[in-house]
C-alpha cells in the first residue's frame, strides 16, 4: 500500500475529528438479496486512542457502497488513516488492509469496527481478509527536484513549503503513513520573540521583552551554541507572523519556569484543535496539500547518495513492497526526529536509560542521524535525553491529571515481583528504571478510574479484573504475590500512613474490581544530534560543511546543549525548518 499522499481533512463538525458524520442506522432488507451481503447500513463501534470509534458501513448486494465514522481520534494521525483504508477498503472491496504506520491504534479499531459491520451485512470478513491474489499497486515515482526532504514532521514540512514558495522544487519523503512527526507528542507552546502578536501584547511590552532576552533565556543551558541560539532567536518571530497567515491565532502566554532564571514571556499558544502542536500542524500539513509539493509515504531512507567529490546529491530510500528508490537533488534536507524507537541506540549513548521506553509516535529509528554520522558528520550532546516519567508502550505519555489521583497516584506500582518499590509519585524515573527491564505496573481501584483512563480499557492497555488473582494473570504477574503486595499495604495504611515508603495523599485501600497497565520511563526529546551551522548546513568535527546536506529539528545537536527549555522544541523545528527552505532554495537557484 503506497500513498503519494496522506493527510487530514478538516472536519465541518466541530466536535467531532471524523470526516464525515455517519448518517442514522436503517433497517436491512428483511430477506437477503443474491450477493454477498443483505442490503442495508450498519453500524459498529471500536475503542480507539482516544475514545470510541463508530462506523457506518452502507452495503448493497455485491459491494460496500460507502463507509462514514465518528471518532475523537487526532486530526493529523487518527483521522487520515483511517481516511485512507476508508478509500482504499472501497476502491478493493477487500479488508486485506493495512495497519497504518504512526497510527496502529486508531486504524486497529477503524478495521475492526468495518469488518463487524461486514459480519452483520452478512458477509464473511476472513474472505474479505485474504491477501491472496491481491494485486500489489504499482507506483510511478518522480525522482528529480531541486530538494529531497526527508521527514514529514514539523521541521520537514516547513523547510518543503518555505522552498516551494521561493521556486524551488521539492521531493518530500516521509517514513511513516501520516505526516506530522513527533510534533504532535508536544504538549505545552511555542517560544518565539518579536512576533507581530507579541509585539502588540501589552505584557509582552511591559516585561521589555526581546529577541535578546529570548537569546538569554536559551543561553541559560550548559553547552548551547551561540551561533545557533542568535540564529534561532532573530528568525523566531517571523516564523510566527508565517504560522499567523496560514491560520494559527497565537496569544501571548506568559510562562513560569523554575528552570530558568528568569520567566519565560517569549511562549505563544493556539489550542484550538487540541494543543498549539497539533493546532500548526494541521495548517502546515494544509498549506503543503495545497503547494502541491509531491509527498510519498511510507518510504524508509536509509542511504544518503554522494557525488565523487563527496558532494550530497541524493537519497535511497525503500517503499513499502521492500523496493529501492533513490531521489536526486541538489541538495538534501535531513529532519527525521530523535531515536526513541531505537532502544539499542538510546542504550549506546545513555546507559542510564537502557531500560527506557519511548512516547514517540513516529518510527523514529535514528537513519538520519545514522546517515550523516556515516558522512563524518559530527555530533553533540547525544546523551541528552528528556525523560517523560509515565509511558504506557504502544500508547504514549500518561499525564499526571490523567493519573488515579494525579501527581499523587492513588494507586500501587509494582515491578515484575509484583512487589511495592517507592512512594507512588510522578516524577520518579530512576526508581522505575532501576527495576528489572524498567518496567512497573499501576494497580488502582474502580472508584478512581477517570475519563482520561477509561479509553485505554477499551483498548486494551489497561487491564481490567474482579480481583488481585485475575489481574494478576492479565498482566503477567504472580497472583499470589500481587495479593500478598495489596494486602501488606492496605494493613500499612489503616492507620493513615505509608511506612513502608512515606506516601502521604491518597492512601486508600485496594479492593473490589481493579484496574492495571504497565509502563515505563520514556525517552522523549532528544536534545542531541547532528551539528549544524546557522544556515543548518551539517558541519564535520573541523568546522567545514557536507556540501549538499542540510539539517533541522530534532536530528539536530547544539541548539538545546543538554536541557529544553519548554517551549523550543516546538520552536527549533519550525524556526530552522524555515532557515532551512530558504538556505536551500537559494543554493538551488
Amino acid at each position: 500500500m503506497n500513498r503519494k499522499y496522506l493527510t487530514a481533512a478538516v472536519c465541518a463538525a466541530a466536535a467531532l475529528a471524523g470526516c464525515s458524520s455517519a448518517p442514522a442506522p436503517q433497517e436491512s432488507t428483511p430477506e437477503a438479496e443474491k450477493g454477498m451481503f443483505t442490503p442495508g447500513t450498519y453500524t459498529a463501534t471500536a475503542a480507539g486512542r482516544n475514545g470510541d470509534i463508530t462506523v457506518t458501513t452502507e452495503f448493497s448486494a455485491d459491494a460496500i457502497e460507502s463507509i462514514s465514522y465518528e471518532s475523537q481520534e487526532t486530526e493529523t494521525i487518527g483521522v487520515p488513516a483511517m481516511d485512507a483504508m476508508t478509500e482504499e477498503i472501497i476502491a478493493a472491496q477487500s479488508l486485506a488492509v493495512d495497519s497504518v504506520s504512526g497510527a496502529t491504534i486508531s486504524s486497529d479499531a477503524f478495521l475492526e469496527a468495518v469488518r463487524d459491520t461486514v459480519k452483520q451485512a452478512g458477509g464473511d470478513p476472513e474472505a474479505m481478509s485474504a491477501s491472496e491474489g491481491k494485486e500489489k499497486e504499482e507506483t510511478v515515482y518522480e525522482t528529480e527536484a531541486d530538494i529531497i526532504v526527508v521527514g514529514g514532521g514539523a521541521a520537514g514540512m516547513t523547510a518543503a513549503i518555505t522552498a516551494h514558495n521561493l521556486g524551488a522544487s521539492v521531493i518530500l519523503l516521509e517514513k511513516s503513513a501520516v505526516l506530522g512527526g513527533n510534533t504532535i507528542c508536544s504538549a505545552n507552546g511555542i517560544n518565539a520573540a518579536d512576533s507581530a502578536v507579541q509585539l502588540a501584547d501589552e505584557k509582552y511590552q511591559a516585561a521589555q521583552a526581546s529577541v535578546e532576552g529570548l537569546e538569554g533565556l536559551q543561553m541559560n543551558n550548559p553547552d548551547a551554541d551561540e551561533d545557533l541560539v542568535k540564529a534561532f532567536a532573530e528568525n523566531s518571530g517571523e516564523v510566527i507572523d508565517w504560522l499567523g497567515t496560514l491560520g494559527v491565532n497565537f496569544e501571548v502566554d506568559i510562562q513560569e519556569d523554575d528552570r530558568n532564571s528568569e520567566q519565560n514571556y517569549y511562549m505563544l499558544k493556539d489550542t484550538t484543535d487540541g494543543s498549539t502542536a497539533i493546532t500548526m500542524i494541521n495548517k502546515v500539513t494544509a498549506e503543503l496539500k495545497e503547494s502541491g509539493i509531491t509527498v510519498y509515504t511510507l518510504m524508509d531512507a536509509h542511504d544518503l547518495v554522494t557525488d565523487e567529490t563527496g558532494r550530497v546529491t541524493g537519497v535511497t530510500a525503500m517503499n513499502d513492497q521492500g523496493e529501492d528508490v533513490t531521489f536526486s537533488g541538489k541538495t538534501v534536507l535531513l529532519a527525521t526526529g530523535g531515536f526513541g524507537q531505537n532502544s539499542d541506540l538510546v542504550g549506546e549513548v545513555n546507559p542510564a536509560l537502557a531500560n527506557a521506553v519511548t512516547d514517540e509516535v513516529a518510527p523514529t529509528t535514528g537513519e538520519g542521524l545514522l546517515m550523516a554520522r556515516e558522512l563524518g558528520a559530527a555530533t553533540a550532546n547525544l546523551d541528552a535525553i528528556q525523560t517523560f516519567p509515565h509511558v504506557v508502550p504502544g500508547y504514549g505519555m500518561i499525564l499526571p491529571f490523567s493519573l488515579p489521583g494525579g501527581f499523587t497516584p492513588d494507586a500501587l506500582y509494582v515491578n515484575n515481583n509484583a512487589e511495592r518499590f517507592t512512594a507512588e509519585g510522578f516524577e520518579i524515573p530512576d526508581a522505575i528504571l532501576a527495576q528489572d527491564g524498567g518496567e512497573v505496573y499501576c494497580i488502582f481501584t474502580e472508584n478512581v478510574l477517570n475519563d482520561g483512563l477509561k479509553p485505554l480499557v477499551g483498548s486494551g492497555f489497561i487491564q481490567e479484573g474482579e480481583n488481585a488473582a485475575e489481574l494478576a494473570g492479565k498482566l503477567g504477574l504472580d497472583p499470589e504475590k500481587l495479593q500478598e503486595t495489596i494486602d501488606a499495604f492496605n494493613e500499612d495504611i489503616a492507620d493513615g500512613t505509608d511506612d513502608a515508603f512515606g506516601r502521604d495523599k491518597n492512601l486508600n485501600p485496594i479492593e473490589g474490581k481493579l484496574y492495571g497497565y504497565r509502563f515505563g520511563v520514556g525517552a522523549h526529546y532528544f536534545m542531541g544530534g547532528v551539528l549544524i551551522n546557522e544556515n543548518t548546513q551539517v558541519i564535520k568535527d573541523d568546522g567545514s560543511v557536507i556540501d549538499g546536506l542540510y539539517a533541522a529539528g530534532e536530528v539536530t545537536g547544539g541548539f538545546h546543549g543538554t536541557f529544553r527549555v519548554d517551549g523550543s522544541g516546538l520552536g527549533d523545528s519550525f524556526t530552522f525548518g524555515r532557515i532551512a527552505g530558504r538556505a536551500m532554495a537559494a543554493e538551488a537557484q
